[in-house]
């Protein structure tokens, strides 16, 4: 390997961790969920060496790229095995912690404002996640936002009323007048399993959604909070959680969370700075 080529090599390490330390901006360091993707890259990066090794990248031969596609397998696989914990709610002054009191994962991020609250509400009640280009890229890779699944099937269908407000991807009950609420539940079953179940169950009232207890499920809730700062400024936060019926629920869960959390993670960051930017434009037009 010549010196220009141990160069390259550094620059890519170099960019590849400030790529993931901007990343850390929109989803915060969940170890789990991180060192997936970095066996997912070590296992491409290994696979792609083993026809034309990547000496750029220090990888000289074919035997060494077999050595780094049996790291990444390894450490990919080990995050997926690592067990998942049950928390519990670490607030007691809002509604989704007698909802949710405990879980077995969550994200939470806030944003502040200089706008009021009611600019706020009006804003979130018009800007959809699909709208939003970013977004809308990061579901379809999820595959929610395809053709055949629409993000309403996984809202809470309740009817309208004085406690209920409506946005372009969901519909909130207005616990209170600081917090909007939406739950839903996630079956696990595959449709071969039990052909009469949907991916995703209708729940109509937040007290069926407390005493629903069915295995094979798993309980989400998400929230969006309000909190005055001053009469233009305002924190608004958003918290997701999700919690299975059984241990059995949380394991198998577990996997699909810690694969996508960070695309999960930087829709919400994504909409939240939409939101942000929308509240701003809306308050300089007053």
């Amino acid at each position: 390997m010549d010196f220009q080529q141990f160069i390259s090599g550094l620059i890519c390490i170099f960019i590849a961790i400030a790529i993931m330390f901007r990343l850390m901006h929109y989803a915060k360091f969940y170890a789990p969920s991180y060192f997936f993707w970095i066996g997912v890259i070590l296992v491409v990066t290994g696979v792609i060496s083993l026809f034309c090794p990547l000496s750029f990248l220090f990888i000289l031969n074919r035997m060494i790229a077999i050595w780094v596609l049996i790291a990444g397998i390894f450490i990919s696989a080990v995050s997926l095995l690592c067990p998942f914990k049950i928390r519990h709610s670490p607030t007691d002054n809002q509604v989704i912690d007698s909802l949710m009191p405990v879980f077995s994962s969550n994200e939470y991020h806030e944003v502040r404002i200089p706008a009021s609250i009611e600019t706020i509400k009006q804003v979130l009640k018009v800007t959809g996640v699909k709208d939003i280009p970013a977004a809308r890229l990061l579901l379809k890779i999820r595959g929610i936002a395809d053709e055949e699944v629409d993000l309403k099937e996984m809202e809470s269908n309740e009817s309208a009323g004085s406690d209920t407000v409506s946005t372009p991807d969901f519909k909130f009950f207005v616990v209170a007048p600081d917090e909007w609420i939406t739950v839903m539940m996630i079956n696990l079953t595959s449709p071969c399993q039990n052909e009469n179940k949907s991916t995703s169950l209708e729940i109509t009232t937040l007290e069926q959604f407390k005493s629903f207890h069915e295995p094979g499920s798993v309980k989400v809730a998400v929230n969006f909070r309000f909190i005055r700062i001053t009469d233009h400024e305002t924190i608004l936060s958003t918290e997701t959680r999700n919690n299975g019926i059984t241990h059995k629920d949380n394991r198998t869960f577990s996997f699909y969370w810690k694969i996508i959390y960070p695309g999960s993670a930087i829709i919400r960051r994504v909409w939240l700075d939409t939101i942000n930017k929308n509240a701003q434009k809306m308050s300089s037009l007053k």
